[in-house]
C-alpha cells in the first residue's frame, strides 16, 4: 500500500523504538523488550512497552545493566505473538531510532525469521546522525546528548525512557535541521556517510598532523558497534561501565 507522507517532517507521526536485547548479535541473541513512543508535532501520543520471553537466559551482565531479570520475561509473549502489535504501531508513522543501524537491522532480522518485512517504505530518522554532526568532538551517547539539551533520561537503557528521550532529542534538533521532509532525509544520508568517513579518517594507523589534536576521549559516537563504543572490544562491557552504579527501575 503506498502511504503518502506529509511535506514537512513536524507534521509526521513518529515512533520511536528501541530494543533491550540478550546481546549485540542478532543471528544469536534476542530480545527481551521493545518499546514504541509515538510522537505528533513533539507531544507523545501513546506508548507501547513489551517486556518479551526470548526462550533463552539473560546474561548476567545484561541483567544489570537493564534491570530486567529472567524473572520478569518468564512467561511474557514471545516475540512472534507480539509482531503484529508491532508493525501496526509503526503503520503510518516515520520510524525513529537513536543508532538506528543497530536496531533496525536487528529488528529486521527477527521479523525475516518470523516471516515478516520490515516497513521499508516508512521514512526513518537517526538523532544521532544530527547529533555527532552538531557535535563533533564530544560524547554522543543518547544520555549525553539529552543531559547536553536539557532532557531528562530516567531510567536508561530501559526501551520505552531510551525512545522517549530519542523523540524528545529529535524535537530538540527542529531549529537546526530544514523543515522539508525529503530534504531532512537526503541531508541525513549526507551527514551519516560524513560522521563515517571522519570516523575511518580519524582512526587510521599513525595520526594524521590534521587529527593528532582528536583525543580518544573526544571520538564521537558513531554509526556502528566499534563506532559507538570506543576503545572496548566488547560493546556490552562498554554500555555496562558506563552505569556501575545504576540502581535498579522501581516498579
Amino acid at each position: 500500500m503506498n502511504q503518502t507522507w506529509p511535506a514537512q517532517w513536524f507534521d509526521l507521526p513518529l515512533a520511536v523504538f528501541d530494543l533491550e536485547t540478550t546481546g549485540f548479535d542478532p543471528q544469536t541473541c534476542q530480545i527481551i523488550e521493545i518499546g514504541i513512543v509515538q510522537f505528533f508535532q513533539g507531544k507523545v501520543t501513546q506508548v507501547f512497552d513489551w517486556l518479551i520471553d526470548p526462550e533463552c537466559q539473560i546474561p548476567e551482565e545484561v541483567v544489570k545493566l537493564t534491570h530486567i531479570s529472567q524473572e520478569d520475561v518468564d512467561g511474557q509473549p514471545k516475540l512472534r505473538e507480539l509482531v503484529p502489535s508491532i508493525l501496526a504501531a509503526f503503520e503510518g508513522h516515520g520510524i525513529v531510532a537513536y543508532n538506528i543501524s543497530f536496531d533496525r537491522p536487528f529488528l529486521t532480522h527477527k521479523l525475516k525469521e518470523l516471516g515478516y518485512e520490515w516497513p521499508a517504505e516508512n521514512p526513518t530518522i537517526d538523532p544521532l546522525i544530527f547529533a555527532t554532526h552538531f557535535y563533533p568532538r564530544e560524547r554522543n551517547k543518547l544520555g549525553m546528548v539529552a543531559e547536553r539539551l536539557g532532557i531528562s533520561l530516567e531510567g536508561a537503557h530501559r526501551a520505552c525512557n531510551d525512545a522517549e528521550a530519542t523523540g524528545k532529542v529529535l524535537y530538540a534538533f527542529r531549529d537546526r535541521l530544514p523543515a522539508d521532509l525529503e530534504t531532512l532525509l537526503i541531508l541525513q544520508a549526507q551527514w551519516e556517510r560524513e560522521n563515517q568517513q571522519r570516523f575511518a579518517w580519524k582512526n587510521k594507523d599513525g595520526a594524521s598532523e590534521k587529527n593528532e589534536f582528536i583525543t580518544q576521549s573526544e571520538t564521537p559516537k558513531g554509526l556502528t558497534n566499534a563506532f559507538a563504543y570506543g576503545n572496548e572490544p566488547d560493546p556490552l562491557r562498554a554500555l555496562y561501565a558506563t552505569v556501575p552504579n545504576a540502581a535498579p527501575r522501581k516498579t
